[in-house]
């Protein structure tokens, strides 16, 4: 207890010594606060004292820059008569991005970027897979400490009037000294050398800094206008992409993107017993394949699927933007779902997690698909050992979108299970019994084992996959790739071959197709495929397959991605023919066919008994609006308990819940009794 009292004396002191120093120097001592929150935040950002500091001196410029932002936002404190709350609020702020990124870098490899805060309601329905329950806590009583600080802070904070001047003259110098220090930055540095470090976060933040990365992130969107933009440009490039016969056969397209999926033989320190992935390594000895530079590194599974699906490249886009996230938040785009829609086809999605991860349940309608398969429509789910969906729940989904209708199908699946966090469940067991070893490192040893142990049950669904193609008798095409490296802190000189940003793919196909094995970009993968199938696809698609390999192939991307997002589509003639798809949630809707009420067991209440289809255990009953507690029996069936019988002529419906608890995804018709 008297230890207690003296830190608390001691730390009083402290405060007191502060607000005294801020008291007699105000600005002064508003710029040094400045340059040691930058310290603490890369020194936080980076894990360690020594690597926060050499920042510093590796990189002056760019910590001035920092700083500097930093110190803008401070120095607006003093325009305020409560400068003594607002400062130490900004001061909090500043800190609570930096301990968020520390926390952020313990469980992933890139660091905090500000599209996280926008979707942080669904990350934050999956953070215990990441972070242990005390450490949640803990999180948990900071932040309420925080805010009880603020409010406090807020109601006994002095009004001093503020010298306007001198407060502006330091918010202009502040400022000043950012934008210089930004600006020093771009000297020297290309716009073509400043892309390609900012397609690696990771290297850009351990460059640029957190704090300068984070608000580049949150400015920076979108793909900026060619200098020579104009409907001459666009018309002298899109005359050469003329659209090609349709093909002969239209074969059922089913696209699997493989969560963190990864051949562990391309670790150079890596030894163990059992192959993990005997289906993926035989297809990919039978059939095409090849590397596929993808976007990101641990995480960013979106981008990859915006990749594949749009032939967008991700290079002309902000750093580390999400274009789920922004621009497809409330633009439609070209895809190789409509490419395929144009044909004939119906275009599927199927993801076993919850369908508002990254707004799937919005973006998709942009991206032209007919109908979405979350988790949340699916029935007979197991869960791996850190409560991940598994993978062969999928087979069977797939299967369904197929024989929905005689037509040709698209199918774009995501996989889940391989996600991590590796460390979490794993079983020490698992690790002998496949007799790994990782560089003499038990934990990465067991973190490996389990993962593996994930990649041999998602490697045994991509046989039945297979298996149940072959048996289906149908012309297919199967493509398999990995979204990006799983979260492991691997280094390229770890790799005996490819590169950090190269996962696998392979083409499965029962039409005899003649592909040559090469090395794609994941923008370049549908329309490699199309080509194959002798469909020329959209203007996108067209692009690839006539202009890869070209001097000015990066260019013409660029014109064509800007135009067709942001510009004024001048390679449709003028207006966009792309508009948001009547999306439907699940294969086929939720219907009800029947209610009825008893009397319930051992109680005065009722039992409401609903009869339908396409039920799952995320269905909820409402009754005139009011969501009732809902028992899953099966498909057709759900419960619910009434204290009293509802109002003549009610309204039931049935709701598909998120997953997430971030919303209804989906509701039948009213059904009046």
């Amino acid at each position: 207890m008297q230890s207690l009292t003296k830190a608390c004396n001691f730390i009083r002191r402290a405060l007191e010594k502060l607000r005294r120093a801020f008291s007699r120097r105000p600005y002064g001592s508003t710029a040094a606060l400045a340059l040691v929150l930058e310290l603490v935040i890369e020194m936080l950002g980076r894990h360690s004292i020594l690597d926060g500091g050499a920042f510093l001196f590796a990189h002056p410029i760019h910590f001035l820059a920092n700083a500097g932002i930093i110190m803008t936002t401070l120095a607006i404190s003093h325009l305020f008569k409560r400068r003594n709350f607002f400062l130490p609020f900004f001061t909090g702020l500043w800190l609570l991005l930096g301990v968020a990124n520390a926390v952020v870098r313990c469980f992933r490899s890139t660091p905090l970027e500000a599209v996280d805060l926008a979707i942080l309601p669904s990350a934050i329905s999956i953070i215990g897979i990441y972070i242990d329950a005390w450490l949640i806590v803990l999180l948990a009583a900071v932040l309420l400490a925080c805010l009880g600080w603020i409010v406090s802070a807020l109601i006994h904070s002095q009004k001093r009037a503020p010298d306007y001047k001198r407060a502006g003259a330091f918010v202009l110098a502040s400022a000043c000294l950012a934008g210089a220090c930004y600006g020093a930055t771009l000297l020297g540095e290309g716009r073509e050398k400043r892309r390609e470090v900012y397609s690696n976060i990771i290297d850009a933040y351990d460059k640029y800094g957190f704090v300068y990365c984070f608000c580049t992130g949150a400015l920076d969107r979108g793909v900026s206008e060619p200098e020579f933009y104009d409907p001459s440009d666009v018309r002298r490039l899109t005359d050469s992409l003329k659209e090609g016969p349709a093909p002969d056969v239209k074969p059922d397209v089913i696209m699997v993107q493989l969560e963190s999926f990864f051949d562990v033989s391309r670790l150079g320190d890596v030894e163990y017993d059992e192959d993990p992935i005997p289906v993926f390594r035989q297809l990919k000895e039978d059939y095409p394949s090849g590397f596929l530079t993808v976007p990101s590194i641990g995480a960013g599974t979106a981008n990859t699927e915006f990749e594949v699906l749009s032939g967008m490249s991700l290079d002309f886009f902000g750093m580390g933007e999400y274009p789920y996230m922004t621009i497809l938040q409330e633009e439609a785009c070209e895809t190789v779902a409509t490419d395929l829609k144009d044909l004939g086809y119906k275009a599927h999605a199927v993801h076993n997690n919850t369908g508002t991860f990254y707004m799937r349940n919005v973006v998709f309608a942009q991206l032209g698909f007919d109908t979405y398969t979350s988790i949340e429509f699916m029935n007979g789910i197991e869960y791996n050992p850190i409560g991940w969906a598994r993978d062969e729940i999928l087979t069977g989904e797939i299967m369904k979108a197929l024989d929905s209708s005689d037509d040709p199908h698209f199918v774009f699946t995501i996989t889940v299970q391989g996600h991590g966090k590796y460390q979490r469940g794993v079983d020490s067991a698992e690790a002998e019994s496949l007799n790994i070893t990782w560089a003499d490192d038990e934990e990465d040893t067991d973190a490996l084992a389990y993962y593996l142990s994930q990649l041999r049950e998602t490697d045994a669904f991509i046989g039945e996959l297979r298996d149940a193609l072959e048996k289906r008798g149908k012309p297919a095409v199967l493509v398999l790739y990995g979204d990006h490296l799983p979260n492991f802190d691997i280094g390229s000189d770890q790799l005996k071959n490819g590169g950090l940003f190269q996962t696998e793919y392979v083409i499965w196909n029962n039409m005899g197709l003649a592909l040559d094995d090469i090395d794609l970009e994941a923008y370049q993968l549908s329309a490699y495929v199309l080509k194959s199938l002798g469909i020329s696809g959209g203007i996108m698609s067209r692009y690839h397959q006539k202009m890869a390999g070209r001097a000015d192939y990066d260019a013409g991307l660029q014109l064509l991605e800007y135009d067709t997002l942001y510009g004024d589509f001048y390679c449709y003639g003028g207006t966009n023919p792309y508009t948001s798809s009547d999306l439907q949630m699940g294969l086929y809707p939720i219907t009800v066919d029947g209610v009825r009420m008893g009397p319930a067991e051992d109680s005065d209440a009722l039992t409401l008994t609903v009869t339908g289809e396409n039920f799952t255990q995320w269905s909820r009953i409402a009754v005139d609006e009011d969501e009732l507690d809902t028992v899953f029996v099966d498909e057709h069936t759900l419960t619910a308990v009434l204290d009293e019988p509802p109002e003549a002529i009610a309204a039931l419906t049935v709701r598909q819940r998120a997953a997430n608890k971030s919303g209804v995804l989906a509701e039948s018709e009213p059904y009046y009794w």
